[in-house]
């Protein structure tokens, strides 16, 4: 067998780790149960991305929502704590791994790769709902640093922790322009998972079957 083509191989957790079906599913009911909040969750979070990254994403947050649904911070924050991290990350978590997501962790630990997530959201429960969790050497919540993705802190400060310089390490996940873009700022590769590669795409590699992309980073 070849020598892996990386030290270390990073994931994004949702749409990735387990199919994006079931996440926007998960959002459409979440949106029937609490159409406001969700609307200005989706508001902020794209706000936050426009500003860059903010020092404290939960204060920055509960700031924002109370402006968009015109309510005081303290309930905006009882919202948010309730029911996006809440009944939202609990609905998620629901989730089941793609079939071969399992598969692939375990080939690449055993070959001695690290091995990490990166998330836009708290991890939380996911990873052992997943029955996933005994992979990792390393989770990164960027939701915790306050910059999200496509911003490159959460990439870096995860190759800080695994001790590994970004160029040695791959990145996987399924939004283009967050996970692929946030990847390659960072100085890492980036694998794709989509049915077919974006137009002048920047990913080192676009893959729909985990076994492609086991023989993409084992080398063989």
């Amino acid at each position: 067998m070849a020598e892996p083509k990386f030290k270390a191989a990073l994931f994004d957790v949702d749409g990735t780790l387990y199919p994006q079906s079931f996440f926007i599913k998960t959002s459409i009911q979440f949106m029937l149960m609490h159409p406001l909040l969700s609307a200005a969750f989706r508001q902020l979070r794209h706000d936050v991305r426009e500003f860059g990254g903010v020092e404290d994403l939960h204060l920055a947050q509960v700031s924002l929502c109370a402006g968009y649904l015109r309510i005081p911070a303290e309930k905006a924050q009882v919202l948010l704590e309730k029911h996006i991290y809440g009944t939202f990350m609990d609905m998620l978590s629901k989730a089941e791994p793609y079939p071969g997501a399992e598969p692939l962790l375990a080939s690449l630990k055993n070959a001695g790769l690290k091995l990490g997530v990166i998330t836009d959201y708290t991890v939380g429960k996911k990873l052992s709902a997943l029955g996933l969790d005994q992979y990792w050497d390393v989770a990164v919540s960027a939701d915790e640093i306050g910059h999200l993705k496509p911003e490159p802190d959460a990439f870096l400060l995860a190759a800080e922790k695994l001790k590994i310089s970004p160029e040695q390490i791959i990145y996987v996940g399924n939004e283009y322009k967050y996970d692929i873009i946030g990847a390659k700022k960072a100085g890492m590769k980036a694998a794709h998972l989509a049915q077919k590669p974006v137009p002048d795409s920047a990913a080192d590699m676009t893959f729909s079957d985990f076994r492609d992309l086991q023989g993409y980073i084992l080398g063989n």
